[in-house]
């Protein structure tokens, strides 16, 4: 493995967060919300999978090891903020994910929901797919709100997930050079 020139700073964004401040009760981005927060490919499970991968690689490579480490920390910050939105919302944000609209009825967040892939150049290829979709999830949550404070914290959530993205490909590109 060759990760010696990859840096998480060169990939880390550092503009600040907006503040979380809900104006408008949209009902019907509840259940999208909740399942950026915990769904199979919400921000719980990036975390949960960063964190396992990280200590899959910790004995065999610490720059591998950290790097993964330190984008399971920013996705938990992405979790911290999607629950204050919720809670701003009126919904209890547990680890789960409602099944009717009415967010009622809830499944409990599974461990099933993770990847144990040991083969570190496949799971960052399921990495690069997992920030795909939660790229796409947020996309459509952007374009389904009308609240431009929600608008705003989710569009700088997708910088993170965009950063991820090239260092999981960056990443990639160095673990398959010949």
């Amino acid at each position: 493995m060759n990760l010696e020139n990859i840096n998480y700073e060169n990939f880390e964004i550092k503009t600040p967060y907006p503040e979380v401040s809900v104006i408008k009760k949209e009902a019907n981005i509840r259940k999208m919300l909740i399942d950026a927060y915990a769904g199979s490919k919400g921000e719980f499970t990036a975390s949960t999978q960063y964190i396992y991968q990280s200590f899959i690689m910790n004995p065999i490579d610490k720059i591998f090891y950290k790097i993964l480490e330190r984008i399971a920390i920013k996705e938990m910050h992405h979790l911290e903020i999607l629950s204050g939105i919720l809670i701003q919302l009126g919904v209890n944000p547990k680890f789960c994910t409602y099944i009717d609209n009415n967010i009622n009825i809830c499944n409990a967040w599974s461990t099933n929901n993770i990847r144990y892939i040991t083969d570190p150049i496949e799971f960052i290829k399921y990495n690069i797919f997992l920030e795909e979709d939660t790229i796409k999830m947020y996309n459509d949550i952007i374009n389904t709100t009308e609240d431009t404070s929600i608008k705003d914290i989710l569009m700088r959530i997708v910088e993170d997930e965009e950063s991820h993205l090239a260092m999981f490909n960056a990443m990639l590109d160095a673990l398959t050079q010949k």
